[in-house]
C-alpha cells in the first residue's frame, strides 16, 4: 500500500472519531460527560457558531470570487470577447501535414455566424465532410 493510501484512511477514520466526539459533546448533558471524567469543554454556544460562521464564510467566499470574476469581465460590446491576444486562428497547411486530430484552433466569427444561419458555401468550405 502507498503511503498517500495510509493517510487517506487515517484522515477517514480520524474524521469519524471528531464527529462523534462532536455529536457526543453536543447532545450529551454536561452531567454525563463529568461522569466521563470530561470537565473542561466548551460552552454549548460553539456547537452551532462554529458551523454558522464556517457556512457563512464559504457563502461570502463564492459571492466573493463571484463578484471579482464579474469585474474583471470584458463589456459585451468589447472587441476583445470575440478576439484577443490569445486567439489562434486556423492554419489549413499546418493542419493537412498532421495525422490524426486536428490542432485546437479559435473559429472566426464569420465561420460561426454563417454556420449558424446556414449559408452553405461556408460550411463545405470550414467543415469537414464525414467519410463513411
Amino acid at each position: 500500500m502507498k503511503s498517500i493510501e495510509i493517510y487517506g484512511f487515517i484522515g477517514w477514520i480520524a474524521s469519524y472519531i471528531v464527529f462523534v466526539v462532536y455529536l457526543a459533546w453536543v447532545f450529551l448533558p454536561e452531567s454525563a460527560l463529568h461522569s466521563l471524567g470530561i470537565h473542561y469543554f466548551p460552552q454549548k454556544y460553539w456547537a452551532l457558531a462554529i458551523p454558522s460562521f464556517f457556512v457563512a464564510t464559504i457563502f461570502t467566499v463564492i459571492t466573493g470570487y463571484a463578484a471579482l470574476n464579474y469585474c474583471f469581465c470584458n463589456n459585451f460590446n468589447s472587441y476583445e470577447n470575440i478576439e484577443d491576444k490569445y486567439t489562434r486562428l486556423h492554419n489549413l497547411k499546418k493542419t493537412e501535414l498532421h495525422e490524426g486530430l486536428p490542432e485546437v484552433y479559435d473559429i472566426p466569427i464569420n465561420v460561426v455566424n454563417n454556420v449558424l444561419y446556414w449559408q452553405k458555401e461556408m460550411i463545405e468550405k470550414y467543415l469537414p465532410k464525414h467519410q463513411d
